[in-house]
């Protein structure tokens, strides 16, 4: 085990950074700049039957120079090749009911950047970056009911909050957005 410990330490340490995971939640310390920034990742919304779609609604925290921190949403779409692309566009895009509140985000490049074709080109995936606030991801980390739809130029997505995702996103808020 202590072995093991090590390896990832040391792997760390060669690849020019370090990253530590607790549960959902890992944090990045950037070798050259010193900025840190805590991730909460695969927070998958899941859906009953087999999906058409696959995607994701993850968080993060970056520390600024002076301090302060910035909040952002990531929302990843997948599917299958046939299915095709969602066509995430610049502009208000995501937007995240929490209870009755109906929060709006805008990405500045949508998935532009983010596309991809994964696993032999059987999928692809494309993910948009939106700005939050603290007050935001509060909300929804304190809402009983979250919804949420992702709006591309072929289609929306529509998602609801398992039990699961309310666990891995008040954690994250208690911990990194208090």
């Amino acid at each position: 085990m202590k072995r093991n410990f090590a390896l990832l330490i040391l792997l760390g340490l060669l690849s020019g950074c370090e990253t530590f995971k607790t549960s959902d939640v890992t944090t990045h310390y950037d070798e050259f700049t010193g900025q840190r920034t805590d991730l909460l990742s695969d927070n998958i919304l899941e859906t009953e039957g087999p999906p058409r779609e696959v995607i994701w609604l993850n968080a993060s925290r970056v520390f600024t120079k002076n301090g302060k921190s910035i909040y952002y949403l990531e929302a990843s779409y997948m599917a299958k090749t046939e299915t095709g692309w969602l066509d995430i566009g610049p502009g208000q895009s995501l937007t995240v009911a929490a209870d009755t509140d109906r929060i709006k985000f805008i990405s500045a490049s949508g998935s532009l950047n983010q596309r991809k074709k994964v696993e032999r080109g059987a999928f692809v995936r494309e993910t948009a970056i939106y700005e939050a606030t603290r007050d935001q991801l509060q909300k929804i980390g304190a809402a009983k009911q979250v919804k949420v739809e992702l709006k591309g130029n072929n289609g929306l997505v529509e998602r609801q909050f398992a039990p699961a995702n309310f666990e891995r996103f008040r954690a994250f808020v208690a911990r990194y957005a208090i």
